[in-house]
């Protein structure tokens, strides 16, 4: 055979001795592939084969990550820098190459890579390979001497065969090992037949507990609170089920479901072809027997490892299960549209029939939903499901369901629906039992690993008995002001924003009462705007993220002083040699764009001071504030990280998110409102649950949420942060609040970027409330300058509250014996001085709260006794005279920023200038301001005259550059 392209360091072409030769990737030490010589299979390709050029005339694929060349080895010389002592080498020769690409070398290929090595290994010391090898030349010789006419092509195709089959039966060996051992350690063989047992005829049943007259806690069937909506499911047994019903589904579906045993391996093998093969792009193999487990399981998973798992789940679960228990099961919970489950259900439905008035004809347009329900729906597109049940009558007839003369009469049949009226309108649930059937629902997802739709049927139809946490009392009052949207703020241009609420037992974490939007409930499982939407928290955050973990950690306590001014300024540049000019931005920003300068912790949390949250949070890292979130207090609704489709990344493990409550998404209400139990339940936290347990129908608890206190922070720490939101109630954002004149209160509000969010999360000794308000989709509250929420919190709360009010005897916050109170400097949060108590501003002693082992131990070093001119007012220099002058206390405090910007306390502070630098003169800047250079500023207070300026009544420059001079001498 002629060759094109040969190397030029190839000199000439040899037949000689066949080698049969197994290899893996690194024993190649090169490889490219050349132009395609004919073919579908044929390709040109180049080997280095243990450094000898060789040339491949067939390359075929034997599978995606195997491949088999054939190849046509020529002379090699090497060049100079390669050349050898004996002067080069030859050898040539055919060879039968096994090829495993790199990316095989990877993961789970590994089994198949040393079964392959191995494999060589014996072949070489058994000299296997070489005695074929010697009978195939030999074969070759007597070939060539009785039939040189024989053409070389016939030859090669032998080779190619030979060699094919070979390799095929390697790769069979290898593959069914490997499969073998996979379906050993990966897959679960048996599946647990109680998944297929929980569906019936009867919606659940609610209880609440209710204290009876002797003070026992029972539980009370709520009549007034069955569940509705959601689901429409209509049970049905199996022999009221129409055989032409059964056979249009079997038709369609499953043709082959009486003979096989779970598994349709015709079927199988075609879809898996089409999988690795991609001829279609999708192909079903799975019988009513798998189709059943998909819809009673996880529905979402389509990994191969999901598909070989439901194989063998099928073929056990018919040994566990007739075929009229698996068929009658699956007819009554398959999706068939408009929430309708199960075909007595679509039946009833569409027809305003029960199943034995189905004509064939509506029994295979019923049949023809459930391949992609919402596109074959009969009401929204009738022409797509008539498609569908024309396909399904002519495989009824193909397989002999039903005569020609009933086929031709189904075919002419116009689908004609009757929607039942009764059933499209659904009784309206409380938002109390909406928010219990999602976390049941969810819990036997997680706990049971049913799929979303089988968990939802056998909450609807299983008879279940669902025991829950609701007060009766408090979701009364709840509903009663929630249903009145003249109790909210309403908005502009009659647009009113929305608004929901959640009470919870501050003890055990039972939700006692929700409240999931404004006005009256009008349809079920809408938008629960308490436990499903989540929202940026604002400020509510930072007692939980910020203030409990630093006190706990013992990095701050209640008088710990930070500078409320701006952390950074961004990437501003100010000098124009270098590049173009950028303004600083200060950030943070505080609600009113004032910053108040020294600031200590108690006064920070009362007021929302963010720059000081920021730069504790500084202090106590990152992570810490996120793991006490998302692994201590289990808000689950934030995000660790995030890939998008488009590559960017989010996370909520951020200085805007953790210490400002500008979270990429949010956090839910409830999720909220259950982490402040932390602060009411002397430090430890309860997941907030909406139920006790669930029964079945035989009284077998099937689900229990038992009380699991987990203590997350010290008693005197739960204490420290009570004490310190009670004053955001007394005297912060939150002073609007009236109920704190009956009974102790504390909490935080909270308000989001561009006031699209309010929030106010408050506790009492009795309970824990926390509200929510703005628009559905958010934007600006308009005109609303406080805390909408702050009102109906104290509404509700007060109603709540009464019968403890008018008994005459309620509790209060209990505090913890290690902490007690000390006196300390507003400025410093250490012991006060002479200075501290004639500071310019008055005395700036206070009491606070503290943990034992943390009260103030060492004296201000913040304040400067200064001689100050209380005549003409300024700092006294040296020219004023004895009279004018007054001592009074200024803080020390360095600052330096790229902007001027107000700082409240600023006129209060002193430097000490040296005899080098003139004191400035503007009564509208520091005296000390020429301590600063270009574009350098120290801050100042929003006043015309400073209090720190200079006294420029008695000041003499000249009498100062003189000094200054005598100094220098």
């Amino acid at each position: 055979m002629r060759f094109n392209n040969v190397n030029k360091d190839v000199v000439s072409v040899k037949n000689t001795d066949t080698l049969l030769m197994l290899s893996n990737y690194p024993t190649v030490s090169s490889a490219r592939i050349g132009s395609i010589i004919g073919g579908v299979f044929g390709r040109n390709v180049y080997v280095d084969v243990f450094g000898l050029r060789c040339q491949s005339i067939r390359f075929l694929p034997v599978y995606r990550s195997f491949a088999f060349f054939y190849c046509k080895k020529s002379q090699k010389k090497y060049s100079k820098h390669k050349k050898r002592a004996n002067g080069g080498i030859e050898r040539k020769g055919t060879v039968f190459f096994f090829h495993i690409p790199p990316n095989v070398l990877r993961k789970k290929y590994f089994v198949l890579l040393s079964l392959i090595k191995g494999l060589y290994i014996h072949f070489k010391s058994n000299n296997i390979m070489y005695k074929f090898i010697s009978e195939i030349n030999m074969k070759k010789k007597r070939e060539r001497k009785n039939d040189s006419k024989r053409p070389k092509a016939i030859r090669v195709i032998l080779r190619i065969l030979l060699g094919t089959l070979f390799m095929l039966s390697v790769i069979i060996l290898i593959a069914g090992l490997a499969f073998a051992i996979y379906v050993d350690k990966k897959v679960e063989k048996h599946i647990d037949e109680t998944l297929f047992t929980m569906v019936g005829s009867d919606s659940a049943r609610i209880y609440a507990y209710e204290t009876s007259e002797s003070g026992e806690r029972e539980a009370v069937e709520m009549t007034d609170a069955a569940i509705y909506g959601g689901y429409r499911c209509v049970y049905a047994e199996y022999d009221t089920i129409p055989k032409d019903l059964i056979d249009a589904f079997i038709s369609i579906e499953d043709k082959r479901f009486y003979s096989h045993k779970g598994v349709d391996w015709f079927r199988t093998a075609t879809a898996g072809v089409n999988y690795f093969l991609k001829f279609n792009g999708s192909y079903g193999g799975s019988t009513i027997t798998q189709q059943l487990i998909k819809n009673v399981t996880d529905k979402a998973d389509y990994s191969f490892q999901r598909k070989i798992q439901e194989i063998f789940w099928a073929i056990d679960l018919e040994t566990k299960m007739d075929k009229k228990e698996i068929l009658g099961l699956y007819l009554n919970i398959i999706n068939l549209s408009q929430g309708c489950y199960g075909v007595r259900t679509a039946a009833n439905y569409y027809y305003s029939k029960e199943l034995s008035e189905l004509t064939l004809s509506e029994c295979a347009t019923i049949a023809a939903i459930t391949n992609n329900p919402s596109y074959y729906d009969p009401i929204r597109n009738p022409e797509n499901n008539k498609t569908r049940r024309d396909l399904i009558l002519s495989q009824m007839l193909e397989q002999e369901y039903i005569t020609a003369d009933e086929y031709n009469e189904a075919i002419d049949d116009e689908i004609s629906l009757n929607v039942n009226a009764d059933m499209a309108k659904d009784s309206v649930n409380s938002w109390y039992v909406d928010m219990v059937i999602n976390d049941v629902i969810n819990d036997l997802m997680v706990q049971k690993g049913y799929s979303r739709t089988m968990a939802g049927l056998i909450v609807y139809t299983g008879g279940l008995k669902i025991y829950t946490a609701m007060d009766t009392d408090v979701q009364r009052i709840l509903d009663e002001y929630y249903s009145d949207p003249n109790n909210f703020y309403s908005g502009i241009s009659g647009e009113t924003p929305q608004s929901s609420m959640i009470i919870i037992d501050p003890i055990t974490g039972d939700v006692l009462g929700v409240a999931g939007a404004i006005g009256e409930k009008n349809a079920n499982r809408i938008q629960n705007f308490a436990t499903q939407t989540v929202r940026p928290a604002g400020s509510v955050i930072k007692p939980l993220s910020v203030y409990a973990p630093a006190l706990e950690d013992g990095v701050i306590t209640w008088a710990s002083v930070y500078d409320d001014v701006p952390v950074n300024f961004g990437k501003y540049n100010l000098d124009k040699s270098k590049g173009e000019i950028v303004e600083p931005v200060a950030w943070p920003q505080n609600s009113n764009k004032i910053y108040r300068g020294l600031t200590n912790i108690n006064y920070a949390i009362e007021h929302s001071v963010n720059t000081v949250a920021v730069k504790v949070l500084e202090d106590i890292g990152i992570d810490r504030g996120f793991d006490f979130l998302y692994n201590k207090l289990h808000m689950k609704s934030l995000i660790e990280t995030k890939t998008l489709s488009n590559g960017s990344v989010l996370t909520d493990k951020d200085y805007a998110a953790l210490a400002l409550g500008q979270f990429n998404y949010g956090v839910t209400l409830k999720e909220t409102t259950a982490a402040y139990s932390i602060f009411a339940n002397n430090g430890v936290y309860n997941k907030a649950r909406s139920y006790y347990k669930v029964t079945d129908v035989n009284g077998s608890v099937i689900l229990e949420d038992r009380y699991s206190g987990e203590a997350v922070i010290k008693e005197e720490t739960a204490s420290l942060m009570t004490l310190m939101l009670q004053n955001v109630v007394k005297n912060g954002s939150a002073t609007d609040i009236t109920l704190d004149q009956k009974i102790d209160c504390a909490g935080k509000t909270g308000t989001t970027q561009k006031n699209y969010d309010k929030w106010f999360i408050g506790y009492t000794p009795y309970f824990i409330g926390g509200v929510w308000c703005g628009y559905e989709y958010p934007k600006t509250l308009s005109n609303v300058n406080s805390n909408v929420c702050i009102k109906a919190w104290d509404d509700v709360m007060t109603l709540l509250h009464e019968k403890y009010i008018k008994s005459g005897e309620t509790k209060g916050f209990s505090i913890d014996p290690d902490v007690s109170e000390y006196e300390y400097c507003k400025d410093s949060g250490m012991l006060a001085t002479e200075a501290c108590i004639k500071d310019a501003r008055g005395s700036r002693i206070e009491k606070g709260y503290f943990a034992k082992g943390t009260e103030p131990s060492e004296y201000c070093t913040c304040h400067r006794s200064v001689a100050y001119d209380k005549i003409n007012g300024g700092v006294a220099l040296d020219d004023c005279p004895s009279e004018n002058t007054e001592y009074v206390g200024m803080i020390v405090v360095e600052r330096k920023f790229p902007m001027q910007i107000y700082v409240t306390d600023a006129q209060y502070v002193f430097r000490d200038i040296g005899r080098e630098i003139a004191p400035e003169t503007s009564e509208a800047l520091p005296f000390f301001n020429n301590l600063y250079g270009e574009n350098e500023y120290s801050g100042i207070s929003n006043v015309k005259a400073q209090y720190n300026r200079l006294c420029r009544t008695h000041f003499n420059y000249f009498s100062w550059k003189k000094k200054e001079e005598n100094s220098s001498a």
